[in-house]
C-alpha cells in the first residue's frame, strides 16, 4: 500500500494570518510539521500543499516538496482533492499545517490500523484528563463506540452525563479528544466531490462530519500524546512554552 502525507498549508488563515510561517523555536511552523511527518518514516512521499509563493519558498528552503493549490479551497481535504491527480498513492494522510507538536507515533498507528481496519478513514484520539478541555470549544471531542468507530465529533462536551455535576463528569465517563489528522483510502477522496452538503459540518465547522453525514465510517487509534493545534497567537505562545520545557 503506497502511502503519502499531504500537509495543507494555507497562508491566509482567518484567526491567525500567516501562521504556517510563524516562528516556533527558531523554525517556521510548517517546517516542524514536515519534520514530524518525516520522523514517522512510514510514507513514500511528503507534500506540502501550498497556496502562495511565500509558503512554497519556505518549504523549498528546508528541502521539502510542495504542490501549488488554489487559495479558494474550503478546507484541507478540499486542497488534497484538488491535486489528487498529482498524487500517486493508495492511502493518503492529511496532516494539518498547524500541528507542529504532532507525535509521529500517531501517523505510525494510523498506518498500522489501515492494514486491518475496513473503515474508510482513520484518525487519532486521546484520553481527556483535564476538565477544562471538555468545555473548550477549540478542543474537539469525539464519541466512540466499543469497537473504536467514531459516532460523532463536536465542539461541545459529548456525551452529556445525566444526573452528575459537570465538574465530576471525568470521574464517571471517559471523554475523548480528537487530533486533526486523517488517513484516507484513495477511493474516499476520489468520491469527495459527489458528497452532499452537510449541515452538521457547517454548524460545528468540523469537516469530518461531512463524511459521517454521508455514511462513511471513521475508525480511531488511541495516542497518549495530545497535541496543541495552533489557531491563535495565544496557542503559539503555549506551543513555544511546551518546546522550552522539553529543552
Amino acid at each position: 500500500m503506497k502511502t503519502i502525507v499531504a500537509i495543507p498549508a494555507r497562508l491566509g488563515a482567518t484567526r491567525f494570518p500567516r501562521k504556517v510561517l510563524a516562528d516556533l523555536g527558531g523554525k517556521p511552523m510548517i517546517q516542524h510539521v514536515y519534520e514530524k511527518a518525516k520522523q514517522a518514516n512510514i510514507t513514500d512521499e511528503i507534500y506540502v500543499l501550498v497556496d502562495s509563493v511565500a509558503v512554497e519558498n519556505v518549504v523549498h528552503s528546508f528541502g521539502g516538496k510542495s504542490i501549488m493549490t488554489s487559495p479558494e479551497c474550503h478546507c484541507g481535504t478540499d486542497r488534497i482533492v484538488s491535486v489528487l491527480g498529482q498524487i500517486q498513492a493508495d492511502f493518503i494522510m492529511n496532516v494539518q499545517g498547524d500541528e507542529p507538536l504532532l507525535d509521529p507515533q500517531s501517523l505510525i498507528a494510523i498506518c498500522e490500523r489501515a492494514k486491518t481496519s475496513r473503515a474508510d478513514i482513520i484518525t487519532p484520539i486521546f484520553k481527556i484528563t483535564d476538565f477544562a478541555d471538555i468545555d473548550d470549544p477549540s478542543r474537539v471531542k469525539v464519541a466512540v463506540c466499543q469497537s473504536g468507530k467514531a459516532l460523532y465529533f463536536s465542539r461541545s462536551p459529548i456525551p452529556f452525563v445525566r444526573g452528575v455535576e459537570k465538574s465530576e463528569w471525568l470521574t464517571h465517563h471517559q471523554f475523548w479528544g480528537h487530533i486533526g489528522v486523517y488517513g484516507y483510502r484513495r477511493a474516499v477522496l476520489e468520491n469527495y466531490k459527489n458528497l452532499h452538503a452537510s449541515t452538521l459540518e457547517s454548524t460545528e465547522s468540523l469537516e469530518q462530519l461531512k463524511f459521517l453525514d454521508n455514511g462513511y465510517t471513521i475508525d480511531t487509534v488511541v495516542t497518549k500524546s495530545p497535541t496543541i493545534g495552533i489557531d491563535t497567537p495565544e496557542d503559539l505562545k503555549k506551543a513555544t512554552a511546551w518546546l522550552n520545557l522539553r529543552k
